[in-house]
């Protein structure tokens, strides 16, 4: 709801009741509740109620708790630390949050630590080692790169419950098949109108079933209001076409590595993770083994002389440091930074949480100063962006294909 009216708020109230007080094993009556996971250690339901009024309303979280729920009651069975988060418009990175509603964690969602992430091991970078790489390097097309932004924030939205949630998704369904044929693309679904997309280029003959996949997302939000326009230029239709346009390269050249690589577009992000958690727990249930998930969120906002590949560090040690090396190798003329991006602030989180090895390598962290102002509101367009410089973000897809594929 956009603005509740106090007499809806309180009839909401009666709904909500039973929020976030109760244990995670036990549902609320309230059908419609999220169990959201907002730290490692912490979790919740929230009444959907609660959920829209925080997501649509401006409230002044400078007041005490106290008083806020005083004066919206619907929030009033809602953690402080969840208010701060869902109530936060103006949040630094990512929602801040895993819905782990629908992926079969009831009984508590997984807390991944460090010491429970499968981690294989990581080659020490060399682009030596890889001829090809700078005739694969050669084909990066900063046009192409602009011209797939350009098509996906001409959708007035890709808020994954809007009801054109679905076109964008097929659409880059299509683009994936022309460049790795229809076979070797297919689509996760949602229990919202959204689907997962998936593209693979398969292992050599005799090579490994361990995936190496990299991944973004396709949805997009406007922060102020989730019915008002959000052309998620940067945020994130640049991590898409970055995917596909290494996808294009590898599959034009007839490349194949010896572990199959897949790029993941995911649904609703901005939600709480919502498609890659569906993604992520069905790939742990079925025990399919990941080498490694490199996320794209946001790469192409870049007003600084040379480009900026930040490597967020939350997750995984090992591959952060793998990941580090091989920008310093393969792309010398990034400037490379790294930061914290703040406990789910993308998909990579899904799969951390699930036990996969994950990094994410974007523009920059949420301190940063050149975070792009833009992102969440009506100004994230594609004349603000720099596809030059965001083509390092290609090189590095490549690059870090080529290393972990072998």
């Amino acid at each position: 709801m956009a603005r509740s009216t106090y007499a809806a708020v309180v009839l909401a109230l009666s709904l909500a009741a039973v929020c976030s007080a109760v244990p995670a094993a036990v549902r609320p009556i309230d059908a419609n509740s999220r169990l959201l996971k907002y730290g490692p250690e912490s979790q919740a339901w929230v009444s959907s109620e609660a959920l829209d009024f925080l997501r649509d309303t401006d409230i002044d979280l400078s007041l005490p708790k106290a008083a806020l729920r005083q004066q919206y009651p619907v929030i009033a069975p809602v953690p402080d630390a969840l208010i701060d988060i869902l109530g936060n418009h103006n949040s630094p990175r990512g929602p801040g949050f895993l819905d782990v509603t629908e992926i079969g964690d009831a009984d508590g969602a997984r807390t991944a630590k460090e010491n429970d992430v499968t981690i294989f091991a990581f080659p020490t970078p060399s682009k030596s080692k890889y001829p090809i790489a700078d005739s694969l390097f050669s084909q990066i097309n900063a046009n192409s790169l602009k011209s797939t932004v350009t098509t996906l924030s001409g959708y007035s939205t890709r808020y994954y419950r809007s009801s054109g949630a679905r076109a964008p998704a097929t659409w880059i369904q299509s683009q994936f098949a022309s460049a790795a044929g229809s076979a070797n693309v297919k689509l996760i679904e949602n229990s919202f109108d959204q689907p997962n997309v998936i593209a693979t280029i398969p292992a050599k003959s005799g090579g490994s079933s361990e995936v190496v996949i990299l991944g973004a997302h396709l949805d997009s939000i406007n922060q102020r209001s989730t019915t008002s326009a959000a052309p998620g230029a940067d945020d994130d239709a640049s991590g898409i076409a970055i995917l596909l346009q290494a996808l294009q390269i590898l599959t034009a050249a007839g490349w194949k590595g010896s572990r199959p690589i897949e790029f993941h577009a995911y649904a609703g992000e901005e939600g709480g993770m919502l498609g890659s958690a569906t993604v992520a727990s069905q790939y742990k249930k079925a025990g399919r083994a990941v080498r490694a998930m490199l996320n794209f969120d946001m790469v192409a906002y870049q007003p600084t002389s040379k480009p900026v590949v930040t490597v967020l560090t939350d997750t995984t040690a090992d591959l952060a440091t793998f990941s580090r090396s091989l920008i310093s190798a393969y792309i010398p003329e990034a400037t490379l930074a790294t930061n914290k991006c703040g406990y789910a602030c993308s998909d990579h989180f899904s799969w951390y949480n699930q036990g996969y090895a994950t990094i994410s390598i974007d523009e920059s962290g949420p301190s940063d100063t050149y975070l792009n102002p833009n992102y969440h509101t009506a100004n994230d367009t594609v004349d603000k962006l720099d596809f030059t410089k965001a083509s390092a973000f290609v090189k590095l897809a490549i690059a870090w294909i080529l290393e972990l594929s072998e």
